[in-house]
């Protein structure tokens, strides 16, 4: 009597044990961060700072020089943060197990949009707010460079069109949604 109660005692511990490891919780483990989720979080803690929305200035007209030196703010505040989100993105480094072509094609996006609108800035600043015809060419040069760029999503759209995983590890980051959206 004395070893059956010793075994079923034995497996009574073990049915015990088996019990505790099957993850009887409700709540679900949390999968371990991949290398690239924890890329995403640092690129995205990065981009937050000069994501914040800026809006075009309102030029009613009525004084040209004003409206000028607004449209400037404006345009030197778009070039800063690409310049900005381009030091991001070369501090943080390329994407792990990625195509090193999507982290390139990324850099020289933001790189070329900053240089586009470092070009329109000198030759806006160069126009004449007196003279009514080289205001309005330079106000139709901004339109053109602007508009030739409003499809531009940023470095998150370029780098998660390369990778599934890396659109999933940006798609599970608040701060990388928040940024895309």
């Amino acid at each position: 009597m004395n070893r059956t109660t010793r075994a079923t005692l034995a497996l009574a511990a073990l049915g015990l044990a088996l019990g505790g490891c099957t993850g009887s919780s409700e709540e679900e483990p949390k999968a371990a961060a991949t290398p690239q989720d924890k890329w995403a979080k640092s690129l995205c803690e990065g981009l937050a700072p000069t994501t914040t929305p800026v809006s075009p200035p309102a030029t009613d007209g009525a004084d040209v020089a004003a409206s000028k030196k607004a449209i400037v703010g404006f345009l030197q505040t778009l070039h800063d943060r690409l310049d900005a989100q381009s030091a991001v993105l070369k501090d943080v480094g390329a994407p792990p197990d990625v195509d090193p072509a999507a982290y390139k094609k990324a850099r020289t996006s933001l790189n070329s949009g900053a240089a586009t609108l470092e070009d329109v800035l000198k030759r806006f600043k160069k126009a004449n707010p007196q003279d009514a015809a080289a205001m309005q060419e330079s106000l139709m040069q901004v339109s053109e460079a602007l508009a030739g760029s409003a499809s531009y999503q940023g470095p998150l759209a370029d780098l998660s069109a390369s990778d599934a995983n890396l659109k999933k590890a940006f798609e599970n980051n608040e701060q990388c949604v928040s940024i895309m959206s």
